[in-house]
């Protein structure tokens, strides 16, 4: 596993929580869709895709376009940056603002061949080490530091006081008190009566030498390299052109611009990539292109501000698996409440909007994170912020329930006209149980299944594909909804297909089949907000159109039975149990609504688990 020394993010706003989610479209999430995931225990677990923005180029995805599909590097940008053209621009000359020194003083370390504004200074040999530039009420004073460790004044000078050497490098000393080499000159400005501001300037070509190795690992493919060279190239060329007049600096040398690490990142490898692509740029409208990277999107670009900047799904973010496409992270219930206190005891988090694009709906643009005594609407880059997430593309998740089933009935799984049972033990077997058609079992247990443990619900709705044969749908820790196609002997044709997503935070999902009078299996679910919604299946494995609500105030209810016809009217009706035991019947109307108000017809069942 490649260990990502590269930044995880271009220059961007950097930016929850519970288990459960409700009203969730079964595909992609429309951007409209509210999602209510309720508290559950002291931590919350939350999966994601993506680590940063999602502008532009996925250096993980450029590694997977070089190395499984060995795309060129001119293809790699034409893909991230559709729209652009190259153009060779020469080798101009760029200022980075020295982030790493610092802003107090500029020291830089005596070697042969160093110069002042082009005079030469006095050689190591005369006991001078160092040389440093510090801002006065007067203007720029240049000290002098001995072998001894004294400092004595050595001169004025005007703004800047730019230092360069006959090597070509300038050693320069780090605001954590390390040395670093860069090359071409460094320049010391004068930014108030306290403080100066380093700058190293040099051809675009050299700096890009220390920018790409820092930027992405020079172990990677050649085209990889070849493609953020281009990319960083074009980077620092926009910000080269629209750098304010009198600034004296174009672009800086952290995060926040491009990284930019000095004479010792450079590699040799990333250097061939700068050499066989120098001077090329990518351009749009005549003028350098916002080439926005970063680490991985996680399989959907997100729009950005320009229009080569598209959303698009990716087809080569995660070919290469990293933890960057995908990963995880848990937060706790405490340090949401101490980020918003104004919420008091933390109840849920609501997501009010994504953008559509990808998994779970794609990133999420607004949430609300709602507790005892309010509410507070955020961005999605508000919360990424808050919990240090690595992008704003997450869904909460977690951990099966004790609810888990156990056993359950699939009616003929078989194809005996027998009906039979299906358990699943604490190790995640899945077995099956012949009926006999006689009130019993033909023999033993057979096991058909493993891993089934990973499932938070398993669903028997009958047949659900149209094919006379009995099949399961299983809902993961996740959310995600898998098909199990039954044979019709007892066992499964072709491994579990995933249907939709965002079913885990149905409080209760439930189905018996056909309960709409068009003979396909539909399924039933019930949301934290107590709404009663209805899937339509369409026969053939699927569904016809979105959940439509059917019911409220379900949530009263601690089970919610699904028996079939219940009444002989060749209606299929529902069963619901209260939190106080009691027992009610709700008729179907074999159109998928109830015939009446609900009857009670029975007490004491809170006694059943």
């Amino acid at each position: 596993m490649l260990v990502e020394s590269f930044r995880p993010f271009r220059a961007l706003s950097l930016g929850l929580a519970g288990t459960l989610v409700a009203s969730v479209a079964l595909t992609a999430a429309p951007a409209g869709a509210v999602e209510t995931y309720p508290v559950s225990g002291t931590t919350v677990k939350l999966s994601g895709h993506g680590y940063g923005h999602g502008h532009g180029m996925s250096q993980w995805g450029a590694y997977g376009a070089a190395s499984v599909f060995n795309l060129s590097w001119q293809s790699i940008v034409g893909f991230y940056y559709p729209g652009t053209k190259v153009v060779n621009l020469g080798n101009p000359t760029i200022r980075v603002r020295l982030d790493a020194v610092g802003s107090g003083t500029l020291s830089v370390f005596n070697v042969a061949g160093l110069q002042l504004a082009g005079t030469a200074l006095p050689a190591p040999s005369t006991g001078i080490t160092q040389y440093r530039v510090r801002s006065t009420t007067a203007g720029l004073q240049v000290d002098q530091r001995s072998t001894a460790g004294v400092w004595t004044a050595y001169k004025t000078a005007v703004s800047p006081a730019v230092f360069s050497s006959s090597s070509g490098l300038v050693d320069v000393l780090l605001a954590n008190g390390t040395r670093r080499a860069y090359r071409g000159s460094i320049y010391a400005n004068r930014a108030s009566s306290t403080s100066v501001t380093p700058v190293s300037v040099l051809p675009m070509e050299s700096y890009l030498r220390a920018v790409v190795p820092a930027e992405m690992p020079a172990s990677w493919p050649a085209n990889a390299l070849r493609a953020q060279a281009v990319a960083a190239r074009s980077y620092a060329g926009y910000d080269r052109a629209h750098a304010p007049v009198g600034r004296i600096y174009d672009t800086c040398d952290t995060a926040s611009c491009q990284m930019y690490s000095g004479v010792p990142a450079e590699y040799a490898s990333s250097d061939a990539a700068v050499a066989a692509t120098a001077g090329q740029t990518l351009t749009y409208g005549d003028s350098p292109a916002f080439t926005q990277f970063g680490a991985a999107n996680g399989g959907w670009t997100a729009a950005g501000s320009q229009p080569y900047l598209p959303a698009r799904a990716d087809p080569y973010d995660g070919v290469i698996p990293n933890n960057a496409n995908s990963w995880t992270k848990s937060i706790t219930v405490a340090s949401i409440q101490a980020r918003w206190p104004e919420i008091g005891t933390y109840s849920r988090l609501r997501i009010l909007s994504r953008d559509g694009h990808g998994q779970w709906g794609g990133r999420v643009l607004t949430a609300a994170i709602d507790g005892s005594k309010g509410s507070v609407t955020v961005t999605g880059a508000a919360i990424r912020s808050a919990f240090g997430l690595r992008s704003e593309w997450f869904i909460p998740t977690g951990p099966p329930p004790a609810s888990t089933p156990g056993v359950f009935s699939p009616g003929d799984f078989t194809g005996d006209a027998k009906a039979d049972l299906l358990a699943i033990t604490s190790s995640g077997a899945l077995t099956l149980y012949r009926g006999n058609g006689l009130g019993g079992f033909t023999g033993a247990g057979a096991q058909i299944g493993t891993g089934w443990n990973a499932f938070v619900k398993v669903l028997s709705p009958g047949d659900f594909t149209g094919d006379g044969k009995a099949d399961l749908l299983s809902i993961n820790g996740g959310g995600d909804l898998f098909l199990y196609r039954g044979n019709g002997v007892g066992g499964f044709t072709g491994a579990g297909a995933k249907i939709g997503h965002g079913w885990g935070g149905f409080t209760k999902v439930f189905s018996r089949g056909d309960f709409t009078g068009d003979a396909k299996a539909d399924l039933l679910a019930i949301n934290s907000s107590g709404a009663l919604l209805l899937y339509r299946g369409n026969g053939v494995g699927g569904f016809t159109g979105a959940g439509a609500e059917i019911g409220a105030g379900w949530n009263v209810f601690t089970k919610v039975l699904s028996p079939g016809d219940f009444t002989g009217d060749a209606k299929a009706d529902l069963l619901a149990i209260t939190s106080s035991g009691d027992l009610f019947l709700y008729r179907g109307n074999g159109v998928g609504g109830f015939t009446g108000a609900r009857a009670k017809i029975g007490a004491g069942w809170g006694a059943f688990p």
